[in-house]
């Protein structure tokens, strides 16, 4: 990692709280680098994360840490740490694409409870990885509104191994295999696919573990692996 933002991005992604992250000038740092240490372990930062300030930002800190003023260290200290805080922030925003900032207020709105409380409970059934999967696909199936692909292919990508069928007998039904165990995390986890991209007028009928039998298809003929529809 080589920039304040690199910290933030990996706490993130490792769901640390950004208030238990503290910046503090270095003891000793390198003129080329903001960063002291180079790998962090977030179970190794209560003494604080050592930075250069001056890398990026001199204008704003040269004065603050000035050799021949000692008074308010400790003020001085926590203002360093407020101050290159909200320089991250600023980071990230702009280096956020279109994309990644419907998905921020996607991701604030079901945090709300925006799309009903199921959806604001569910969602802390997912893995970073999968909320990025679940507010991508919603964003572009907003855009499209290809409800059927989009509701496919994140059931497919959370719950890989899955198929999902829409039934051709003129009844608004989706038929869905899911490769996993219904237990309560995986139906949470359906259930806010299910209220996110399923049209109020269509049933999603769901096959957990053992696949609906399907005639001249082998592998779903299986004896005692069989789910009758």
């Amino acid at each position: 990692m080589d920039y304040i933002w690199d910290v933030l991005v990996k706490a993130k992604n490792e769901e640390i709280d950004l208030k238990e992250i503290s910046f503090k000038l270095a003891s000793s740092y390198s003129p080329y680098m903001e960063l002291s240490n180079e790998e962090l372990n977030f179970n190794e930062i209560s003494g604080g994360i050592e930075i250069n300030p001056y890398y990026r930002f001199s204008e704003i800190f040269k004065d603050l840490f000035n050799p021949n003023y000692s008074e308010y260290q400790e003020l001085r200290e926590v203002l360093l740490d407020i101050i290159v805080h909200f320089l991250g922030q600023i980071d990230l925003q702009q280096g956020m694409d279109k994309i990644e900032y419907h998905k921020s207020f996607i991701y604030d709105e079901i945090k709300t409870g925006y799309f009903g409380a199921r959806v604001k409970e569910g969602i802390k059934f997912f893995n970073p990885y999968e909320i990025n999967i679940l507010l991508r696909n919603f964003y572009k199936f907003y855009l499209s509104g290809d409800y059927i692909y989009y509701l496919k292919d994140t059931t497919k990508k959370i719950f890989e191994g899955s198929i999902l069928y829409l039934n051709q007998e003129g009844i608004n039904e989706i038929l869905a295999y899911i490769n996993d165990y219904s237990n309560e995390e995986n139906l949470m986890k359906l259930k806010v696919i299910e209220d996110l991209f399923l049209p109020i007028n269509f049933k999603l009928t769901t096959y957990w573990e053992n696949h609906f039998g399907v005639i001249d298809v082998e592998e779903t003929m299986q004896v005692g692996k069989i789910s009758i529809y």
